[in-house]
């Protein structure tokens, strides 16, 4: 990317007024070395409420195991995109990350089903279908190696673009980004009978600046963070699906860990799930609020019909592949929906 990214903008920024300033390293040198140090990714910036929580989590992780744990932290994507920061865990370069649905689904595909287009339409879907299913998801999470810390979501998916997207038909006409590693986005793009442009999320503003891409389908907190809303001129609502998140360990590294240090991580994810649950939600709002007032919005309502029959057309297609068609079933019985 010609212009260097937001967050890690902000990440440079957090550096400077945090922990990590001059005076701070000073302190660090006098500590012992720790025995265990625990790698996270993640795609917020250090400046945000979820990277000021981690430096909490970090600090209070030295104090209670003595210094013998750091948590290291690659904030603003530093560690690359999510598929890459997957490679990374499986290789052994990182410990855990915080992902969306996206890393997620290249640990454990099943967990899409989660992001089945236009099958969890709202918060309180999510939460009732998670809630049911998060003892199965959690189990297939160990099987793979990783323990699931906690849940997230990181706001409701919308269309933005340079153009006016209305209907279905109108996306045959414009370039969408699709997230290289996301094959519901793919499906999606595919069902709608358009031709999407594969990209990693760290060149798509970069795509956007040169046409590559004019429309890219994302939640209001990744287009406002990123400053892709400086590209782009419409955005569509109401808000679609939701794009899940958690964070995951490696079972092994977190196996490795003192048990208090094993015992706070969990207990700490507990304490602030619903407080950082409810605080995205808020964020995702306001930034589609900011963004309203920037971007033209679009109304969705009156091809409701037309939006629903590809949403279907793309999770059948999905069905078999990433998650089981009973699992399907499963979700569509929890909502009480028949497609």
């Amino acid at each position: 990317m010609r212009r260097a990214c937001p967050l890690l903008s902000l990440f440079l920024v957090g550096v400077l007024l945090s922990g990590d300033s001059l005076t701070s390293k000073a302190s660090a040198e006098a500590r012992p070395q720790a025995a265990h140090q625990l790698r996270i990714a993640t795609l917020a910036p250090r400046q945000s409420g979820l990277g000021k929580a981690f430096q909490e989590l970090r600090k209070e992780l030295r104090e209670r195991t003595g210094g013998q744990v750091e948590l290291k932290m690659y904030h603003g994507g530093v560690a690359g995109d999510e598929m890459t920061v997957v490679r990374k865990m499986r290789v052994g370069q990182l410990d855990g990350a915080l992902l969306t649905s996206t890393g997620l689904g290249g640990l454990v595909p099943q967990v899409l089903v989660l992001q089945a287009p236009g099958l969890i339409g709202s918060y309180p879907e999510l939460d009732d279908v998670r809630e049911k299913l998060a003892p199965e998801l959690e189990a297939l999470f160990d099987k793979a190696g990783y323990a699931l810390i906690s849940w997230g979501d990181s706001g409701q998916i919308r269309i933005f673009s340079k153009h006016k997207i209305q209907a279905p038909s109108d996306l045959q006409r414009v370039r969408p980004w699709v997230w290289r590693g996301s094959p519901t986005m793919k499906a999606f793009i595919e069902a709608a009978g358009a031709n999407g442009v594969a990209l990693g999320l760290p060149e798509v503003f970069s795509a956007l600046q040169t046409g590559m891409v004019d429309t890219v389908i994302a939640t209001s907190i990744g287009v406002l963070a990123f400053q892709w809303h400086t590209r782009l001129k419409t955005m569509t609502k109401p808000g679609g699906g939701i794009v899940v998140g958690a964070y995951v360990i490696k079972k092994d590294r977190l196996a490795a860990l003192p048990k208090e240090a094993r015992d706070y991580i969990r207990q700490s994810a507990r304490d602030h799930a619903a407080e950082f649950r409810e605080g995205g939600r808020k964020f995702d709002k306001e930034a589609s609020e900011a963004l309203a007032s920037r971007l033209k919005t679009v109304n969705l309502w009156r091809n409701q019909q037309a939006w629903q029959a590809v949403q279907a057309k793309a999770r059948e297609a999905l069905a078999g592949r990433l998650y089981s068609k009973s699992l399907l079933r499963r979700v569509q019985e929890i909502l009480g929906k028949d497609y």
